[in-house]
């Protein structure tokens, strides 16, 4: 019998303990719901008493607040123990609560809900010291679900995010612009990339000693196995892998998202499969088919993968590139059909990053059979931008072999004057590292900002000697029209929150190429904006050598961080901050909203 292309199923990702919440349902409109979860923030560990006997006893390995991870025994950070911590998954327009209670010993926590703009909500976009105070003990959350799509929460404080503090957040519609190109909403895989240690240790040895800061692994879901054991002298354990479960002829939407935090794009492919993207960041677009996809931090692609094949077990393949490539960093996930076998596919895992056929959004493109970039996907909605702009930003993304006080001291031990394993180049913005207020300025408008410098205004007395930090803005009036040029001397996503944006153009120059050098092709006329059904996105790659333009109206006043998403790179100060409208632009700050700021009284 021929299964009917409008049989529309919505499941849902389950918490490890098998409960669904109440929000996670069938979409009805005219039905919204107040949504409350409770996260507790806590330090935990991989291979934890609640294993007992896994991974030598397999069956152990699924008890609750079990995480196995890729079977290396390390310590993370969790939320409810849980790897990845809890999905929120509701409607559109479902009241979201979320409170928060850090149970860390000696941090503190913000929570930054990738993909919400927070529109008339902004205290709660959860940016440390820019929308909010640092969280030392609870925080409660409390906004609209109010843009669908495949969303993700993480942690915004420090390198948290690296050591386990993310998670899924999805908002369905009762009926999307694309219900008619699947038939099955029921898998959420986010991918990330994985320390053998703790990511802080990781991050101080990257910046004060000779340690690189490479991922060992990726995981899909929190699991995986360790590829490399037998290299690092230990054991190969089959530990369990995601498995994605199909029902054959039926098409499944497959929702990616990308949490990596370091410099690990990742390519993903299917064997045997073809797989059809649909929606990016949570935009929907014109259907495009492709044979595999590159995915860079912060970046979600919703995929539909036709189950077309005979009935069995076909790997799911996760290859990292670029600093991933240093340690062949892979992953393995199953894709199971009804009836196949509970056994891992034929075939083995190798490291491959150069995937046969079409690929989307690929870092290296030259390397590519064919290539599909984001700027030529067309959005579904359809959209004509005008061609002049309110204001235009040009954005430098740079490494720069700068004496950054953090890791230098000019007089003991600056950059020139040690070997090359010492030096660390400073990922900054413009020649800036960013450096954030000492209160958020949003909720705290009167506080004093002594570091502040804004784009177009001399910075000199910010630097010392070559090395130059302040709190970094961009200036916007709130309706405009805003382009910006974002230029990249290697690889950089860059994420803006409170908005999504137009990509109208795409392109890669070379090696060192700078802000000077795409003005001057601009003039030229050699560079062609995409001003109709330009493809939405909040977080785009840079390509190395290259450029990316954006568009968007400012419409959504306040103060929102824009940042490089890998996390060392924006932890090191690769930010800025956008600030739209003034304050008689913003909601009231909500009643009893924490402060903050230094004690620095008179001596």
């Amino acid at each position: 019998m021929k299964l009917s292309r409008f049989f529309l199923v919505f499941g849902v990702v389950s918490s490890i303990s098998g409960e669904k919440h109440e929000c996670e349902r069938q979409c009805v409109a005219g039905d919204t719901r107040t949504c409350k979860y409770d996260f507790t923030i806590i330090e935990y560990h991989t291979l934890s008493r609640a294993c007992y006997d896994c991974p030598n006893t397999l069956s152990d390995c699924g008890r609750e607040e079990c995480i196995v991870a890729d079977g290396v025994s390390r310590p993370l950070l969790s939320v409810n123990r849980q790897l990845p911590g809890p999905a929120i998954q509701v409607c559109e327009g479902d009241r979201v609560v979320v409170d928060v209670h850090n149970t860390q010993f000696s941090d503190t926590e913000t929570i930054h809900w990738h993909g919400q703009h927070m529109r008339s909500h902004q205290y709660y976009d959860g940016v440390p010291f820019v929308t909010q105070c640092p969280i030392m003990g609870s925080f409660r959350y409390d906004f609209p679900a109010a843009t669908p799509g495949t969303h993700w929460w993480h942690s915004h404080t420090g390198v948290h995010r690296g050591d386990g503090l993310f998670g899924a957040f999805v908002v369905r519609q009762p009926e999307d612009g694309l219900h008619g190109a699947y038939d099955v909403d029921d898998h959420v895989l986010i991918l990330h990339d994985w320390f053998h240690g703790s990511t802080n240790s990781e991050f101080l040895g990257y910046q004060h000693s000779t340690s690189m800061g490479v991922a060992n692994t990726i995981l899909m879901n929190g699991k995986g196995r360790n590829l490399h054991a037998q290299e690092e002298g230990l054991e190969a354990v089959a530990t369990p892998l995601e498995v994605v479960r199909v029902t054959p002829g039926l098409r499944h939407r497959l929702r990616l998202v990308s949490a990596s935090s370091f410099v690990c794009p990742m390519i993903v492919s299917v064997d045997g499969h073809q797989l059809t993207v649909i929606a990016i960041d949570g935009a929907e677009v014109i259907p495009r088919t492709v044979d595999s996809l590159e995915i860079l931090s912060g970046e979600r692609v919703d995929l539909v993968l036709e189950a077309n094949q005979p009935v069995d077990n076909y790997w799911i393949r996760i290859v990292g590139i670029a600093e991933c490539s240093t340690k062949q960093c892979m992953q393995g996930a199953v894709l199971r059909y009804e009836g196949a076998p509970d056994s891992d596919p034929s075939g083995n895992l190798e490291y491959n990053p150069f995937p046969p056929g079409a690929v989307l959004n690929p870092v290296f493109p030259w390397l590519s059979d064919e290539v599909v970039n984001i700027v030529d996907l067309d959005a579904l909605a359809p959209s004509v931008l005008p061609e002049e702009v309110d204001q235009q930003f040009h954005i430098l993304f740079s490494m720069n072999a700068v004496n950054n006080s953090f890791f230098f001291n000019q007089e003991l031990y600056p950059f020139n004057g040690v070997p090359l394993e010492w030096q660390r180049e400073s990922p900054q913005v413009n020649d800036l590292t960013f450096e954030f207020p000492q209160a958020p300025p949003l909720s705290q408008p009167h506080a004093d900002m002594p570091k502040l410098c804004r784009y177009g205004q001399n910075v000199s007395s910010f630097c010392e000697g070559d090395f130059c930090r302040c709190t970094y803005v961009l200036e916007v009036a709130l309706g405009s029209t805003v382009e910006m040029v974002l230029v990249s001397e290697g690889i950089h996503p860059f994420h803006l929150h409170g908005y999504n944006f137009h990509v109208v153009a795409m392109g890669v120059i070379g090696v060192g190429t700078t802000v000077q050098d795409v003005i001057d092709l601009d003039a030229a006329g050699g560079i062609t904006r995409k001003l109709q059904d330009a493809p939405l996105k909040d977080t785009v790659m840079v390509p190395n050598g290259g450029y990316t333009i954006i568009r968007f109206t400012a419409d959504n006043p306040g103060w929102w961080i824009m940042h490089c998403h890998f996390m060392y790179h924006s932890e090191m100060g690769m930010a800025a901050l956008l600030h739209v409208g003034g304050e008689e632009d913003l909601p009231p700050v909500p009643q009893g909203f924490p402060s903050c700021g230094p004690f620095m009284p008179e001596v």
